[in-house]
């Protein structure tokens, strides 16, 4: 409540009038001495409360009245408390009169003698009746005050108009003792201000006052107005704040009540570059801004976060961090990013369904808890499948419980693609040992009939009809002998073995076996080289499997017959075998998932979706690469890429 200085209004009953002074009343000497000894104790009262009762007590003994009250009035002066008395009323409520507010605010731009009031009633409650009372008011920066002094025995006008003088030199002291108190407090809050070891700035709309501290930590020399401009404000990343060349420091915050934290960068008048890290807020006529030095901080914090960046971003083992709560993706490591083939912009803040998930795949499995292992298929950007598994690790935040995800991505299409080498070779070692029994089985009865064959062709008349037959079942068994002959050389090769070969001759021995069984009915197969007997480290075994199976898809491709082409040739550092076929080509559907895993358009005929992932896996595992195109109606091509063998490079 605002502390003020009044009289007892005319609830008591006491009435008014207003004296002219007939002269200007010096206190005398005796007097002079008190007023001294009550300006003393004023200066040393150690609150404002306490200087009014110390000037209650001085003017009971200079007016000599009978009681000297001091009464604190609220804003709008409809209710007084009595702050301080020579009686016993300190606290008592002082209710207003009809008037007396305007008559208190009529007297503070009086200029004249004090209004004198006089009283001819007895007074309410703890207070005796009194005759007259000299009322001065006092406006103070807590608010409005009353002095009053009463007497029990009428006054004449001329020692009315006297003690009116000497309260109104009292209500003079208490204006200095207010001033002096606000100066020692003030001393008090710059001392505790220049103590604290941060910046502090108490702004207005128009001036900025630092403490010892801000000076200190920005340069700032004593006597230089505090301007924003001074320091170049600027945000993190360098960004300049658009602020006019006056602007004072918190005049927003003034402006609109708005207070907040804040982290900037700002340049000290003598030239070091500092990050100020702290917070504005709105305060009784202006704003106060707290900050503090964390330039080293700063840049511990952004090395530590470039350092783990950089850790994260290097770890071979593709990596995802996602918010536990949302699923979003916050981050992914480069190796995450080239196994699906998106770049980081195109996925962080992405939420499941994720956009290099499988369309097919379950949009929610695998994200109930930390710890949960979960196998799916990713589509790369270009359309691939990529069947990985994904362990999360829950990162705990302050409560304990997860805050982030750390997804772990393993690749599954080497593994998957050795799984199916793996079933293949073991299909090829039990084909290989069938056909060493079946080339037994078959070359005992073959080679008597080839013996008996040609003891009859010498017991026959030649150029005869019979001796004509003869050799045609010579011919055919030759032809069968060769036709297991192969089929015993692709048995008794090991598929793992590597060593540098002719491409071309891998590809002659490959088509001579086509053309010598029925692999090759109803199509015509052209072979042509161009690699001048270029070499490759490999598996001839490996290498003829993925030739019969190329040739393989053409025929199946082609039912009512049609060309298949292999041509070699050398380019650079590489041999490339091509293998065509003049059929109905392939869909770009179908083509987009050619080399899936059992991915198959003749499911109904018995494809097993498994050749062609085989010969990829087979490729790539040299260090090579197998690639298809293809027109609708303009048939297909295959393409195989093989890196020549060191010393032919050489």
């Amino acid at each position: 409540m605002p502390i003020v200085v009044t009289a007892i209004p005319s609830k008591f009953g006491i009435d008014t009038h207003i004296l002219r002074p007939s002269s200007t009343i010096l206190p005398d000497p005796a007097h002079q001495r008190e007023l001294i000894d009550a300006a003393i104790a004023v200066n040393e009262a150690p609150t404002l409360d306490e200087a009014f009762q110390a000037l209650a007590r001085a003017g009971l003994s200079l007016l000599d009245c009978d009681r000297l009250t001091v009464v604190a009035w609220n804003n709008g002066l409809s209710l007084g408390t009595i702050q301080a008395d020579t009686g016993e009323s300190l606290g008592e409520p002082v209710p207003a009169m009809d008037g007396s507010a305007d008559a208190i605010r009529n007297e503070l731009a009086y200029s004249g003698p004090p209004q004198i009031n006089g009283f001819s009633t007895s007074l309410a409650g703890s207070l005796q009746p009194f005759a007259h009372v000299v009322r001065v008011p006092l406006a103070t920066v807590h608010g409005i005050a009353t002095f009053h002094a009463l007497w029990r025995e009428p006054l004449t006008d001329d020692a009315a108009t006297a003690a009116g003088e000497l309260l109104r030199t009292l209500t003079r002291l208490t204006s200095i003792a207010e001033r002096s108190l606000r100066e020692s407090e003030q001393l008090k809050l710059d001392s505790v201000l220049d103590g604290v070891a941060d910046g502090i700035v108490f702004s207005t709309a128009t001036t900025a006052t630092p403490n010892a501290a801000a000076r200190a930590l920005l340069a700032v020399p004593e006597g230089l107005e505090f301007k924003t401009a001074l320091f170049n404000p600027r945000e993190l990343d360098g960004t300049s704040f658009e602020l006019p060349p006056d602007h004072v420091p918190g005049a927003q915050t003034i402006a609109t009540g708005e207070g907040g934290r804040f982290r900037i960068r700002v340049t000290a008048l003598d030239g070091r570059e500092l990050v100020l890290d702290g917070s504005i807020s709105r305060a009784p006529g202006g704003a106060v801004i707290v900050f503090r030095d964390v330039t080293t901080e700063h840049r511990r914090e952004v090395l530590n976060e470039h350092y783990l960046y950089a850790l994260f971003n290097s770890m071979p083992i593709p990596l995802t961090v996602r918010d536990a709560s949302t699923n979003e993706i916050i981050s992914a490591n480069q190796a995450f990013l080239d196994l699906i083939g998106y770049v980081l912009d195109e996925i962080v803040g992405a939420a499941p369904p994720f956009p290099f998930w499988d369309p097919n795949e379950d949009k929610t499995a695998g994200f109930e808890q930390p710890g949960t292992v979960v196998r799916r298929v990713y589509r790369r950007k270009d359309g691939r499948p990529l069947p990985v598994e994904v362990l999360s690790h829950g990162i705990p935040g302050d409560d304990g419980t997860s805050a982030l995800l750390l997804g772990v991505v393993t690749d599954m299409s080497e593994k998957r693609r050795l799984d199916q080498q793996l079933v293949q070779s073991g299909k090829l070692a039990a084909i290989g040992e069938l056909a060493a029994g079946v080339a037994h089985e078959i070359n005992n009865p073959l080679f008597a009939i080839l013996g008996l064959t040609e003891f009859l062709l010498k017991e026959i008349e030649p150029e005869s009809k019979a001796h004509q037959r003869l050799e045609l079942i010579q011919q055919t068994g030759l032809e069968i002998k060769e036709i297991v002959r192969a089929l015993l050389d692709f048995a008794r090769e090991n598929a793992e073995e590597r060593h540098v070969v002719a491409l071309d001759d891998v590809i002659r021995s490959t088509v001579d076996l086509v053309r010598r069984t029925n692999a090759h009915k109803g199509i015509e197969l052209i072979d042509s080289y161009n690699d001048g007997g270029a070499r490759v480290n490999a598996s001839p075994n490996q290498l003829k499997q993925i030739f019969l199976n190329l040739v393989a898809n053409a025929r199946q491709a082609m039912p009512n017959g049609g060309t298949v082409t292999i041509h070699v040739h050398r380019d650079g550092e590489q041999v490339i075998a091509v293998v065509s076929d003049d059929g109905p080509g392939i869909e770009p559907t179908a083509l987009e998932r050619i080399f899936e895993p059992f991915y198959t358009t003749k499911r109904l005929t018995g494809g097993t979706g498994l050749g062609l992932s085989v010969s990829l896996g087979i490729a790539e595992s040299h260090g090579g690469k197998l690639t298809a195109t293809s027109e609708p109606g303009r048939g297909a091509a295959f393409t195989l890429c093989l890196p020549i063998a060191q010393e032919t490079a050489e």
